[in-house]
C-alpha cells in the first residue's frame, strides 16, 4: 500500500504542476467543501448580515455560536474524509491502477503550486508594462488588503508576502499531511483550511462561529510553516541572488512578530532571503492595520519588479524539494 500511495503522491504532484486548479472544474472537492460550509453558515447564523453578534463588542465568546462553528468544521472534515476513503476503497477493489489514478487526482486537488504562480503572474505582467491601475486590480484578486491606493513598491511587496504565506498554507502543509495520511489526511487539512479562509475571521459575524476553524488551522500549519522557512533557507543557499544566512537571521528575529503564529515564519524567511523588508502598515476594509515589519531595514529602491519572478522561482523550488523529501521518506518506509 505504501508503494501505491507513493505512486499516487508523485503523480498528483506532477499533475498539479501541469494543470493547476482549473476554474471550470465545478466538482472540485474544495469547492464542494466550501458550499457545505456556506450552507451551514447560513443555517446557523442566517443571512450574510452583521449586527446580531454582541460577543464581538464584548470580546467574549458566544458559546452557542462557538459550538455551532465546531460542528460545522468537524462535519465538513468527517464527510470529506469518509467520501475520500470510500472512493479510494472502491477504486482499489476494481484495480490498483484506478486506485493510483484516484489518489493522484485527489492529491492534485489539495495542492496549488501552479495556481499560486499563475494567479500572481498577471500582477507581475501589469507591473512590467507599467500599468499600475491594472496591477492593483489584479492584486485585489489574490490578497485581502485594500489595493486601490498602493504604490508599485507596495504592490510588489504584497505579491511576495502572499506567495510566501500561500506557499506554506497551499503547498507545503498539504504535502506534509498528504505524505503522512494520504488523500484522507490531505482532504481533512483542506476542509479545515477552507473553513479558516471562509469563516476564520475576527469579524462581528464570525468572532465566535469561526474561532474553532481558525485555531485548528493554526495547529495544522504550525510545523509546515517552519518547514517552509527551512526550505526557503535551503533553496537560498544554492542561488547567488539570495541569502541563506539573511533568511535564517530574519526568521530567527521576526517569525513570531505577526499576530498569526505561522504567517511570520515563511514571510520573514523570504524577506531575509531576498534582502528586503516585508510587512508594515496596510489597509484592510478601510481600516489601517499596524502590522510588524519582517526582514532587514533597507532602502525600498532595492524592491524592483524582478523580485516577483524570483519569489515565484523560490516557491517552485521549495515545492519540488518538499516533494522529494516526502518521496524519499515514503520510499524508505515501503
Amino acid at each position: 500500500m505504501v508503494r501505491l500511495h507513493l505512486c499516487g503522491f508523485i503523480l498528483g504532484f506532477l499533475l498539479d504542476l501541469i494543470i493547476g486548479d482549473p476554474h471550470w472544474f465545478v466538482i472540485h472537492p474544495v469547492r464542494i467543501m466550501g458550499r457545505l460550509i456556506s450552507a451551514l453558515d447560513r443555517a446557523f447564523l442566517g443571512p450574510q448580515t452583521e449586527g446580531r453578534h454582541k460577543s464581538f463588542e464584548s470580546g467574549k465568546t458566544d458559546l452557542r455560536e462557538y459550538v455551532q462553528g465546531i460542528f460545522t468544521i468537524l462535519l465538513t472534515v468527517l464527510l470529506s474524509v469518509l467520501a475520500t476513503a470510500v472512493l479510494l476503497y472502491i477504486c482499489l477493489q476494481v484495480s490498483r491502477y484506478l486506485f493510483v489514478a484516484a489518489e493522484a487526482f485527489l492529491t492534485c486537488t489539495c495542492l496549488s503550486t501552479a495556481s499560486l504562480i499563475r494567479e500572481t503572474t498577471p500582477v507581475k505582467k501589469a507591473i512590467d508594462s507599467g500599468d499600475i491601475i491594472t496591477a492593483r486590480k489584479k492584486l485585489s484578486y489574490v490578497v485581502g488588503r485594500d489595493t486601490q491606493n498602493l504604490t508599485k513598491t507596495e504592490i510588489i511587496k504584497a505579491v511576495i508576502e502572499t506567495l510566501a504565506e500561500n506557499m506554506s498554507d497551499g503547498i507545503i502543509s498539504p504535502l506534509f499531511w498528504l505524505a503522512i495520511f494520504g488523500p484522507c489526511g490531505g482532504m481533512a487539512f483542506k476542509a479545515i483550511s477552507t473553513g479558516d479562509s471562509m469563516i476564520g475571521y475576527k469579524s462581528e459575524r464570525y468572532y465566535s462561529f469561526g474561532r474553532a476553524a481558525a485555531k485548528l488551522d493554526d495547529v495544522l500549519n504550525y510545523i509546515p510553516a517552519r518547514i517552509s522557512a527551512f526550505l526557503i533557507m535551503l533553496v537560498s543557499a544554492f542561488s547567488k541572488k539570495l541569502s541563506s544566512s539573511g533568511s535564517y537571521n530574519a526568521y530567527k528575529r521576526d517569525h513570531m512578530k505577526t499576530s498569526s503564529p505561522n504567517a511570520g515564519s515563511p514571510e520573514s524567511a523570504m524577506a531575509g532571503a531576498l534582502g528586503i523588508q516585508l510587512g508594515g502598515p496596510a489597509y484592510y476594509g478601510g481600516e489601517l492595520i499596524d502590522r510588524p515589519t519582517l526582514g532587514p531595514t533597507i532602502s525600498e529602491l532595492r524592491i524592483d519588479k524582478g523580485l516577483i519572478s524570483l519569489t515565484q522561482k523560490i516557491v517552485a523550488a521549495c515545492s519540488v524539494v518538499m516533494e522529494i523529501l516526502c518521496v524519499v521518506v515514503l520510499y524508505l518506509l515501503s
